[in-house]
């Protein structure tokens, strides 16, 4: 068992208190409510529009509208951090505090010093920290691994990756903030699809040379569109397209990765993994099971988190682990504020990450 978390295995983690109330923090709350033995004991937030939409899907937990008292009426296990990401940081310094094992959501801050800060404060009070990357955890990013970092398809060699949507940022039920916020894209969605990238290949990106910019129909502040092309550790090139700001409300997916004996593709956003062989005429569907986007991902990932806080298993992206891919968004846009390509191991050495990561 690791140092971080030593001070906390707990027999379970199954008291949590849940810290902010917006429509992630409700779906963390069915969450928690689908897991064995767990159960939110408190929530924090200080909307009482929050809290009448909470409360008329989950009637249960206490409320509170500050931290300080949540943390003063409990005791909790862990805690889910379900905030906007600038105020991650003194949040977690609270949490750590406190001495409660945090999940929190991605990203872990809007600048690379709070998201190291964050880091070292869980290191320093030997909390576990672990960031919610639960797309890992969807049955086709788990089968997309098993195809590219298992090399069932041979060595990889380049890739493409398309995610086109027309997010509405103002409609009802969605988080607000990335309307004003710098680099929503990067920080909100690409961040996603980064991590994706690294997770099922199973190696590091090693370049990155990248293009933001916004469109001038756009409803964001700040750049929704990215284009990166990175060099990562297995010999694979991925070219990656996103955008909240397309021109046609029907969404559109396809992540496509050419391989030494034939093709992995998969289709929908969530779901439909495919392969072909070079020389077999169609495509064969890849068997997975069942699963609900954002709900059993993330059913998956905390379970994962609670095993490790009891010390059955390595904490699931845990703050290191994450600054690999949240260090990548930044040095994405440093490529497109620049104009070169960024070589991750000077970026690395340069910002100081080398001590973490």
């Amino acid at each position: 068992m690791s140092s971080l978390q030593s001070k906390t295995v707990l027999a379970g983690a199954g008291r949590f208190l849940l810290i902010g109330a917006g429509t992630r923090g409700r779906m963390w709350a069915q969450v928690v409510a689908e897991s064995p033995d767990a159960e939110v004991a408190a929530v924090v937030d200080p909307s009482p529009a929050a809290r009448a939409m909470f409360r008329a899907e989950h009637p249960g937990p206490p409320w509170f509208p500050d931290l300080e008292a949540a943390l003063a009426a409990g005791p909790y296990e862990a805690a889910l951090l379900v905030t906007p990401p600038d105020g991650h940081l003194d949040q977690c310094c609270r949490l750590f505090d406190a001495g409660l094992p945090v999940l929190a959501e991605k990203p872990l801050a809007t600048s690379l010093a709070e998201a190291v800060a964050i880091i070292d404060a869980a290191e320093a009070a030997e909390v576990p920290l672990s960031v919610g990357l639960n797309f890992r955890y969807l049955p086709v990013s788990m089968a997309l691994r098993d195809w590219l970092a298992g090399r069932r398809m041979g060595r990889p060699g380049f890739g493409q990756f398309r995610y086109l949507r027309n997010r509405d940022g103002r409609r009802p039920g969605i988080n607000r903030y990335p309307l004003t916020m710098r680099h929503p894209m990067m920080l909100e969605q690409t961040i996603h699809h980064l991590d994706l990238i690294r997770f099922c290949h199973g190696a590091e990106v090693e370049v990155i040379a990248c293009r933001t910019w916004n469109p001038d129909w756009s409803m964001y502040a700040h750049d929704a569109n990215v284009h990166c092309l990175l060099g990562l550790s297995d010999g694979a090139e991925v070219n990656y397209f996103g955008t909240w700001s397309g021109g046609w409300n029907t969404p559109g997916f396809e992540w496509r990765t050419d391989c030494a004996e034939g093709v992995v593709i998969q289709r929908e956003l969530h779901s439909d993994l495919a392969v072909a062989r070079r020389s077999e005429p169609e495509l064969t569907q890849v068997p997975l099971p069942e699963a609900r986007p954002y709900y059993d991902d993330s059913i998956a990932l905390l379970a994962a988190f609670r095993l490790a806080l009891r010390g059955d298993g390595p904490l699931p992206c845990d703050g290191r682990d994450h600054l690999r891919s949240l260090a990548l968004c930044f040095a994405g846009i440093e490529s497109s504020e620049t104009g070169r390509a960024i070589r991750m191991a000077e970026f690395h050495a340069r910002h100081s990450l080398d001590r973490l990561i």
